[in-house]
This record gives C-alpha cells, sequence and structure tokens, in this order.
C-alpha cells in the first residue's frame, strides 16, 4: 500500500479513537434511575439526561460519594456559582419548552479517583423547587443540604424553596409578599435515616442514599422528627430523632426572638433574614443520613432536597478518624475497666460495676447505652451543647445490654447483700471508735500497747543502740525470775 493510502486509514483511527474516548467520558441517566460513576483525576465526565417528558418542568441531579470529594458542574469547566464540589452534591437545573435533554458534568478535584452514584430526579411544574430563594451559598438555585459537625453536635443547613413553575415562565418572587400564594406557605418536613451499626462500606452507604434519595423513598425509610412553617425561617431548633424501627416520637423545639412569643410546632414568625438550622447530637462512627422534604399543601405536592450523610468523623485523619475509633488500644483499656468493674465494683456497687462491662462491650459492639455518660461529659465540657436534644438510635443490641446491665447489677447487689450479711449495716463513727480505744488503752493495764514508752524515748534509745559499742559475744546468765 502506497504512503497515500495510509494516511486516510491512520486519520479514520484517530477519529475513531476520539469518538470512543468520548463515549466512555459520557454516562447517560435515566429520570428516576441511579448509576454508578467512576471519575479518574483530569477527567470530566459528562452526565447526560435524555428522555425527559414534556410535562417535567426541572430536573435534579445528585451524586454521592462516601468521602471524597467530587465535583458537579453545570459547564465543562468548573466556576464560581455554577458547580458545587462536596461529597453530597447536587445541581437543580430549570427546563426550557420543548428541551427534552440535557448535560451536566462530573469532575474530580483532587488527584484521586472519586467512585460515586447518583440519579435524576423529575419534578412537574405543580412540585416546589428546593433552594429557589437561596440568599447564602453559591449558587442560584441551591437544593442541597449542607453539614456541619463536631464532636459534640451536627447541624444542617438548607435555603429556603419556591413555588413551582411552568417551562418558560418566570417564578414567582420570593420576599415580596408573606400571603398564602407566595412560598411562604411551604412545609419543610426534616427527615434522618441510620446506616447500620459499625459499617463504614461504600455499599452501606450507597444502599441507604438509593433507599432515602427521593420523596417516596425518605418518607417510606425515614423518619419524619418535625416540619417548619416558613412564614419566617427558623433561626434555631433541636430535635429529638429516631430511625424507623424505634419506639421513640419526634420532638421539635424553637428559640422565638421575644421570650413573649408563644411557641408553636408550625406557626412560628422570625427573621426572614435567618437560615434554617437543625441540631443534632453526634455520633462518632455512626453513618446518618439527612434530608428535607418540601411541601405545597395547597396543590399536594412535594420535592425533596439533595440527602446528605455524615459519620461524624474523619476519613482521612489518623488520630481521630473513623477508622480509628475501635482501635486495640481503646479495646484492652474498655476490656480493663469492664473486667475490673465486675470482679471490684460489683461487690460494692452493681449498678456501676454492670455499667462499666458495657462500656467494654462498647468498644466491640456499638451500644447507645455509652452514651449515658458520654452526653454528660459533653455537657459539663460545652455549654453550647445544652441547646442540643440527644437521642440515639434504639436497637435490639439495646435490649440485650439492658438485660446483661439489670442481671450484673441485681447479681452485685445479691452478693454484696450476702457477704456483709454478719456485718452491721450503719458501723459506728471511727472518731467514736478511737475515742473508745484510747480508753481502752487507758484502763487495760494487760494490753501491751499500756506499757509502749513514748515515741521521744524510743528514738533515743535507738539512737543510743546505733551509737554504743558492741560487747564480745561470751557466755551470759539468764535472769531467774
Amino acid at each position: 500500500m502506497s504512503r497515500g493510502g495510509w494516511c486516510p486509514l491512520l486519520l479514520v483511527l484517530l477519529l475513531a479513537r476520539e469518538v470512543q474516548a468520548q463515549v466512555e467520558n459520557r454516562v447517560i441517566f435515566l429520570p428516576g434511575t441511579f448509576q454508578n460513576v467512576s471519575v479518574s483525576r483530569n477527567e470530566t465526565v459528562q452526565a447526560v439526561v435524555s428522555r425527559i417528558t414534556p410535562d417535567v418542568a426541572y430536573v435534579t441531579l445528585q451524586f454521592h460519594t462516601q468521602h471524597r470529594n467530587a465535583t458537579l458542574s453545570y459547564a465543562r469547566m468548573p466556576g464560581q456559582g455554577t458547580s458545587l464540589t462536596a461529597v453530597d452534591s447536587g445541581l437543580l437545573s430549570a427546563l426550557q419548552p420543548s428541551q427534552a435533554s440535557l448535560s451536566l458534568f462530573l469532575s474530580s478535584p483532587d488527584e484521586d479517583t472519586v467512585a460515586g452514584t447518583g440519579v435524576i430526579l423529575p419534578y412537574t411544574s405543580t412540585d416546589p423547587v428546593p433552594g429557589a430563594c437561596n440568599t447564602e451559598f453559591t449558587l442560584d438555585i441551591d437544593p442541597n443540604v449542607y453539614i456541619l459537625y463536631n464532636l459534640y453536635e451536627t447541624t444542617i443547613r438548607f435555603a429556603p424553596a419556591n413555588l413551582g413553575y411552568e417551562r418558560g415562565e418566570a417564578p414567582a418572587a420570593c420576599d415580596q409578599s408573606t400571603e398564602a400564594d407566595t412560598r411562604w406557605r411551604l412545609l419543610y418536613d426534616v427527615y434522618q435515616y441510620f446506616l447500620p451499626e459499625n459499617d463504614l462500606s461504600e455499599r452501606s452507604l450507597f444502599s441507604g442514599i438509593q433507599d432515602v434519595a427521593d420523596v417516596q423513598g425518605m418518607m417510606k425509610n425515614g423518619k419524619r422528627v418535625g416540619h417548619l412553617r416558613t412564614r419566617a425561617l427558623v433561626r434555631t431548633c433541636v430535635m429529638k430523632v429516631m430511625t424507623d424501627n424505634q419506639k421513640y416520637i419526634g420532638l421539635l423545639t424553637f428559640h422565638p426572638p421575644h421570650p413573649a412569643t408563644p411557641l408553636s410546632l408550625q406557626v412560628m414568625t422570625l427573621l426572614s433574614s435567618d437560615m434554617s438550622m437543625a441540631a443534632f447530637n453526634s455520633i462518632p462512627g455512626q453513618g446518618v443520613i439527612y434530608s428535607v422534604i418540601v411541601r405545597d399543601p395547597l396543590m399536594n405536592s412535594s420535592a425533596s432536597y439533595i440527602p446528605a450523610h455524615t459519620y461524624a468523623c474523619s476519613f482521612a485523619s489518623t488520630l481521630d478518624g473513623c477508622q480509628t475509633l475501635g482501635k486495640i488500644s481503646t479495646k484492652v483499656f474498655f476490656t480493663v475497666a469492664g473486667l475490673a468493674g465486675l470482679f471490684g465494683n460489683i461487690v460494692t456497687c452493681g449498678a456501676v460495676g454492670a455499667y462499666a462491662v458495657i462500656l467494654a462491650i462498647n468498644a466491640y459492639i456499638y451500644t447507645s447505652l455509652s452514651f449515658i455518660t458520654l452526653n454528660i461529659l459533653k455537657r459539663f465540657l460545652n455549654n453550647n451543647f445544652s441547646a442540643v436534644f440527644t437521642d440515639m438510635p434504639f436497637q435490639a443490641i439495646d435490649y440485650s445490654m439492658i438485660t446483661v446491665w439489670v442481671v450484673l447489677g441485681v447479681g452485685g447487689i445479691v452478693l454484696q447483700l450476702y457477704r456483709e450479711r454478719t456485718r452491721p449495716f450503719f458501723p459506728p463513727s471511727p472518731y467514736l471508735m478511737w475515742l473508745q480505744e484510747r480508753e481502752r488503752r487507758k484502763t487495760n493495764v494487760l494490753d501491751p500497747s499500756h506499757h509502749f514508752p513514748p515515741l521521744s524515748n524510743r528514738l533515743l534509745a535507738r539512737a543510743r543502740q546505733l551509737t554504743k559499742r558492741m560487747e564480745s559475744a561470751g557466755e551470759h546468765t539468764p535472769l531467774l525470775l
């Protein structure tokens, strides 16, 4: 083959390779179907959404990773206000008339490959638009739930929503009026979903995300812990939270701006510039997914914010990271403490000794009973922790631990009563016993301690023995009494 014949063939191969590379960097999302995506470093993956029906007014794309950041953007080159970098990221795209597809872009901001799962959720014009009245975050429309945590508490924040609207129409104004035909009629339901204990795997997280990503999944599998009415944005609220299989009732408490303002679960009049925020107790090592569902009671419609998760610990830290919460040294410490409680404290105090055993078991198997003392310590060390309502997921293991606690406690008390049965319940005062002993030594001349010389005489005699010249050994005649 001549040199001129090779050139078209090479050109075709290069074009085919380029087309293949473009196909490999493109992921097709179908509405409501989860898609696992892996993004390599220096790579941008195009998320293509197709087959959008005409009744859909807007869609949300959410992408979740376990602990590595991923960047989700409207354009191939991420920019300020058009992208979000987080482990739980989401974007909302309002559709134009006759639009049936759109493209968003995924990339890795770090040098590592990022693997995660994502889904596209469609909404109609009657559904409220999450985060459409955002004034705090960088995105113009921000449907995300933001999580901040420390050792004591975990807080979530989100931007207010707006009423739904048809394709091509302008959205309703956010703050011009507070009438019933504006966004102030919207209700916000805060949900929480606990992941399995002692499970830090991606599979567990992705399975939980798929269970609660949309409105129906969160309402079915999660637990509503309260709802806020947007007559004004809530400044602070504390919540009693629980999992779906627990026997608890959700509790929501508000802090009004004036002491004379009555407390109410649904109607609160606060400053409209305040952000919605909920505070929860931190449980290091326990995976929790938080989400908010905004409802329009007039249209009987709802929409879901982008769920966000936290383990209340860091996967990158080597000192207090998620992987070091169950170190061997910690297990040995609590095991020794538990054994000491089993053989020592049970005799003197059955309840405390049995609880020490519970702490030892907690080093191996997670149990909420350990927070009985941890929460007291948190409130003692941090004054702000008193504003957080604390409640733990009560699982089957906790019932078993309570049984162990009761059995060991009762056994310790019975053993203590048995061993101390011959002693009086209230012995005499130590001071009284000392007076009686001193009086006895004064009157009892047969008591050897009665003939002890004073301390000064004994010290002088001892000094003389040390300085006295030793006599030669010889025969001694014993004294005859």
